[in-house]
């Protein structure tokens, strides 16, 4: 049943996020949703299946919105633009967050092995090609340099954005506008340029990350 599943995804994300995996059992879950112990195990074998969804739900959500984000934006296909909106998703979902750090105390050591390798090396290496092939990238940069600077800027951004405090939104906010402006004046070609090439091929790009994170596509196709 599909809106018990997304019930139990929900409340699996708040427990997880605010007690950790380790700390949140499958009863624990249940009770929350209101559900009794059996209909958790109807729809995920195992807390560990359950936590693979929770991640490939966040996973997908934030696909979407990106998608939506870069679709809406008339600049959608600029680096700074994209680099932007990827990481306002990110930051918004706690988990995701937790799994780009590595925090096995939310996550627990079972994700430390597995998901990192798309999310912070393979699809961002395809987005800097895809935008270098269509112009949008400096000429001359070393795409494996940039990817390495953007992934450092998006660790530090993460690393702001969990800290605790009244004022944390604010300051994170302020700090990506300027991360924005740093990445279009220093990683985008000088002078105007169309974004439109960039953004229909983004668009394509993450179509075809959404199809791979559903499991509708081998993680090596092209």
């Amino acid at each position: 049943m599909a809106g018990r599943r997304d019930l139990l995804l929900e409340v699996a994300a708040e427990l997880v996020a605010r007690r950790g995996f380790a700390k949140t059992a499958v009863a624990d879950v249940a009770e929350a949703a209101g559900v009794a112990k059996g209909s958790v195990y109807r729809e995920f074998a195992s807390k560990d299946d359950l936590l693979d969804a929770l991640l490939r739900d966040r996973s997908l959500r934030l696909l979407a919105r990106v998608r939506d984000a870069v679709e809406a934006d008339p600049d959608g296909g600029r680096l700074s633009v994209l680099y932007r909106h990827a990481l306002c998703a990110v930051l918004d979902e706690p988990l995701l967050c937790a799994l780009y750090a590595r925090d096995a105390g939310v996550l627990g050591t079972l994700v430390l092995g597995r998901g990192a390798g798309d999310s912070q090396e393979e699809w961002p290496r395809e987005v800097l090609r895809t935008l270098d092939d269509a112009g949008l990238l400096r000429p001359g940069l070393d795409a494996g340099a940039v990817q390495h600077v953007l992934g450092a800027l998006a660790t530090g951004m993460i690393a702001l954005a969990r800290r605790p405090g009244a004022q944390q939104a604010a300051r994170t906010e302020d700090t990506l506008r300027v991360l924005t402006d740093l990445v279009a004046r220093g990683l985008e070609p000088e002078g105007p340029v169309d974004p439109d090439p960039g953004k229909r091929a983004v668009r394509a790009l993450l179509d075809r990350f959404t199809e791979r994170v559903a499991g509708r596509v081998p993680a090596g196709s092209r």
